[in-house]
């Protein structure tokens, strides 16, 4: 008797959320650069003619209607050498919330030097018309919860756009698609 009405409890909830409750986005690819941030400036979602690497953190997006997918790529981030990276999606109903973790080396910890990072995530069966999106940033060691980066509505009528998300010129920790400087580690999401 108890274990029917469990069953009824489970199967009335996932009626209700088959259609929006909290559920991870279709995730058919996620890209983590090595220091330096990407060579080739389409990970980047960049034009090839893209210039001005570290004058700005950008965030781009692209949306491909014929497949449903939307490609977004954060540009230029700036963070410890030294760590481990991962991009993770959640979606619940039309808001997509994109969490870049960044956690310390389990061997060399940090290395207390800022470079340049870019990460990038490809998101399935997301329909066209207007989103909203979230950009969480977790450093893992410098703060207590994940800092809201960004977030803002996405018009997916438009196929392609891009948002700066900090205008300050990178300091020494980033060059114009240069060699890295330090070992790299590249995570993938989950």
């Amino acid at each position: 008797m108890v274990s029917s009405r469990i069953w009824t409890a489970i199967a009335i909830v996932w009626s209700f959320c088959a259609g929006g409750c909290s559920s991870a986005a279709a995730v058919h690819e996620t890209r983590i650069s090595e220091q330096g941030g990407f060579r080739n400036p389409d990970h980047r979602l960049a034009p090839r003619e893209d210039g001005g690497y570290c004058s700005a953190e950008v965030l781009r997006w692209q949306y491909d209607e014929p497949s449903a997918t939307l490609r977004l790529a954060d540009s230029r981030l700036m963070l410890d050498c030294c760590g481990k990276r991962a991009i993770h999606v959640e979606r619940i109903d039309s808001l997509y919330e994109v969490t870049e973790r960044d956690e310390p080396d389990d061997v060399e910890g940090r290395c207390s030097e800022q470079c340049a990072f870019d990460l990038s995530v490809g998101m399935q069966d997301v329909p066209r018309g207007e989103i909203y999106v979230k950009l969480l940033r977790d450093v893992v060691d410098q703060q207590g919860s994940p800092a809201v980066v960004w977030s803002g509505t996405l018009d997916l009528d438009v196929t392609a756009g891009a948002v700066v998300l900090d205008d300050a010129p990178a300091d020494a920790g980033c060059h114009e698609q240069s060699s890295p400087r330090r070992r790299s580690t590249t995570v993938a999401s989950r």
